[in-house]
C-alpha cells in the first residue's frame, strides 16, 4: 500500500491512522468492488499524509492509484453520501492517533467524486473552527446532512468536545427542491421487486441510493457502504430491483434515498437479508416495545 509521495514507509493504520471506504456499488454489480483509502502519517516526525489511494483488489493486474488530497491529513473522518460521492473531513495536519499526540487540526472540508476523472476527483469545501482530532466522527443523516461530532486530544490547548455541528453538502445549496416518496414495504428480500410512490419537482432522471448502517470509531465507519441499485419510474411510481444476494448486499439496515437529478430525498430505513444472526430476537416482555420493522 503507497504511504507519503517522499516516504513509502509512511503508514495508514492505527496510531498512523487513515480511514478506508468502499466506493460506490451499482447494478447490475458487475464491475469489481472499489477501495478508497485516504490520510495517515509517517513514524518518527508524524508529516500527516497528503493522498489518497485507490484500488480495485479483484481486478486483473490491480494497481494503486494515488491522487493528491489539498493538505495532509491524519484521524481522518470519511461520510459517504448518497449522490455517490465522499465527504473528508476531521484531523490533523501533523501526529498520530492518541492522547496529545497530534497538532495542527485540519479545518478544511473536501469533497471526493470516484465517477470524475483520476486527479480531478476532489474539490475543497468550507471550513469549520472547530478542531476535530482524536476521537472525532461524523456520519451522514437522514436529510442527507452530516453530523461532525467529538474531539478528545488531551492536549492541553484543544478541549475534550462537546460542541456538534451538522454539514450541509454541496447538493443541499443548489436551491433546487429536493424529491420526496413513500415506501410501504421495508423489508426486503433478495432479488425483490419493490415499487415506491415518488414525488420529482425537477423531473428527473431518478435514482435510488442504499447507505449502510454506521458505526463510526476512530476515522472508520463500519457497515457504510453506498449501493444504486436497478430502478426504473414511471408515471409517479418507481420500482427497485433490491441487490441479487449477500455477497453483493450483506443483510442489514439502509437508509433509502430517491435523488431527483443530483438532489436527494430524506431516506426511510428499510432492511434486506432478514436477520440471519437473530439480532432481532428481542424479549418479549409486556412493557418492552420491540424496535425494528
Amino acid at each position: 500500500m503507497p504511504g507519503n509521495v517522499n516516504d513509502a514507509t509512511a503508514g495508514r493504520t492505527y496510531p498512523l491512522e487513515g480511514a478506508a471506504m468502499i466506493l460506490p456499488q451499482s447494478a447490475p454489480y458487475s464491475a469489481p468492488l472499489g477501495i478508497l483509502v485516504c490520510g495517515g502519517s509517517t513514524n518518527g516526525a508524524g508529516l500527516a499524509t497528503d493522498n489518497c489511494i485507490s484500488i480495485q483488489p479483484e481486478a486483473a493486474n490491480a494497481q494503486w492509484t494515488l491522487e493528491r488530497m489539498p493538505s495532509q491529513r491524519v484521524m481522518p473522518c470519511i461520510t459517504a453520501l448518497p449522490d455517490g460521492t465522499y465527504l473528508i473531513l476531521n484531523g490533523a495536519k501533523q501526529g498520530r492517533a492518541g492522547f496529545g499526540l497530534a497538532e495542527n487540526p485540519n479545518f478544511n472540508a473536501i469533497l471526493y467524486d470516484s465517477a470524475k476523472p483520476v486527479n480531478q476527483r476532489m474539490s475543497v469545501l468550507a471550513n469549520t473552527t472547530i478542531a476535530r482530532l482524536y476521537h472525532s466522527e461524523s456520519i451522514l443523516m437522514q436529510d442527507g446532512r452530516v453530523l461532525v461530532s467529538g474531539s478528545d486530544p488531551q492536549d492541553g490547548k484543544n478541549p475534550e468536545e462537546y460542541r456538534v455541528e451538522v454539514y450541509v453538502p454541496p447538493y443541499l445549496t443548489t436551491g433546487r427542491a429536493r424529491p420526496s416518496f413513500t415506501i410501504a414495504n421495508k423489508d426486503w428480500t433478495y432479488g425483490q421487486s419493490v415499487t415506491i410512490n415518488v414525488n420529482l419537482p425537477n423531473g428527473g432522471p431518478a435514482k435510488v441510493s442504499m447507505m449502510g448502517a454506521e458505526s463510526s470509531t476512530h476515522g472508520n465507519s463500519m457497515g457504510q457502504r453506498t449501493i444504486f441499485p436497478a430502478v426504473s419510474c414511471g408515471g409517479g411510481t418507481c420500482t427497485i430491483t433490491a441487490p441479487p444476494n449477500a455477497k453483493v448486499c450483506p443483510p442489514g439496515w439502509f437508509q433509502l434515498f430517491v435523488l431527483d437529478g443530483p438532489t436527494p430525498s430524506s431516506s426511510t430505513w428499510i432492511r434486506i437479508g432478514k436477520d440471519p444472526a437473530s439480532i432481532g430476537n428481542w424479549p418479549n416482555y409486556p412493557d418492552f416495545k420491540k424496535p425494528g420493522v
